[in-house]
C-alpha cells in the first residue's frame, strides 16, 4: 500500500501551519498580540478559522509558534557566529554581539521583546531561550572555568545572570528613540562585563 496519500496529506497540514505562522508573524509585528484575532490570522493565511484551530488551539499558541521560530532563528545566527571562535571570551563576545545586531531586526523587537512577555510569560519565554542558549553558554562557561579562562564561579548562575543581562539590552534597543545608538552602548557595556569577567 502506498504511502503517497498520506505524503500528500502531511505536506499539505505542514503547509497550512507554515503559513498560518507566517502570516500571524506579519500580523503581530504590525499591530501586536492584542489587536490581532485568530481570524485576522486564517484570512490572510488564506484558510479556514477550522484549519487554524485544527492546528493551534487558540492565539497564545499561535504565538508561542511564531516567538519560537524568531527566536530559532536569530539562535542560528548568534551560535554559528560564536563556535567561529576559538577561545571562550571570543565564543561569548562574537555571541554577544550577534545578538544585539539581531535585536535591531523589526520583528526581534516587536515579537521576542516587546510582545512576548505579555502574550506568553516569563516561564514559556525562558523555556524557549534556554533550549536556544543556556546549554551552549553552560558548556562553554564550563570549559573556560576548567582550562583556567575564567574562576571557578557557579556556572548555572552566570549563565542565568548574562542571559537576563541581554535580554535587559534587547529591551533597551526595542524601546529606545535611536535603536542604532543603543546597540552601539549596549555593545560597549557588554565587552566591559566581559572585560570584567575574565579580568581584561
Amino acid at each position: 500500500m502506498s504511502d503517497a496519500p498520506r505524503d500528500g496529506r502531511e505536506q499539505r497540514s505542514e503547509g497550512t501551519r507554515s503559513a498560518l505562522v507566517a502570516a500571524a508573524r506579519g500580523l503581530f509585528v504590525e499591530r501586536g498580540y492584542a489587536g490581532v484575532s485568530t481570524g485576522d490570522i486564517a484570512r490572510v493565511a488564506a484558510v479556514t478559522r477550522n484549519a487554524l484551530y485544527y492546528h493551534f488551539p487558540n492565539k497564545e499558541a499561535v504565538f508561542r509558534a511564531v516567538y519560537e521560530d524568531v527566536e530559532g532563528q536569530l539562535a542560528q545566527r548568534v551560535i554559528p557566529a560564536a563556535l567561529a571562535h576559538t577561545t571562550v571570551r571570543g565564543q561569548l563576545e562574537a555571541g554577544i554581539e550577534e545578538f544585539l545586531d539581531g535585536c535591531l531586526d523589526p520583528t526581534v523587537a516587536r515579537v521576542s521583546v516587546l510582545e512576548a512577555p505579555a502574550a506568553l510569560g516569563f516561564t514559556q519565554m525562558r523555556e524557549i531561550d534556554n533550549r536556544n542558549y543556556l546549554g551552549a553558554l553552560r558548556d562553554g562557561l564550563r570549559t573556560a572555568i576548567e582550562t583556567g579562562e575564567l574562576p571557578d564561579l557557579p556556572v548555572d548562575t552566570l549563565a542565568s545572570m548574562i542571559i537576563g543581562a541581554l535580554d535587559e539590552a534587547a529591551l533597551l534597543i526595542a524601546t529606545a528613540d535611536d535603536p542604532d545608538a543603543a546597540r552601539g552602548e549596549a555593545g560597549v557595556a557588554a565587552r566591559a562585563l566581559v572585560d570584567g569577567l575574565f579580568g581584561q
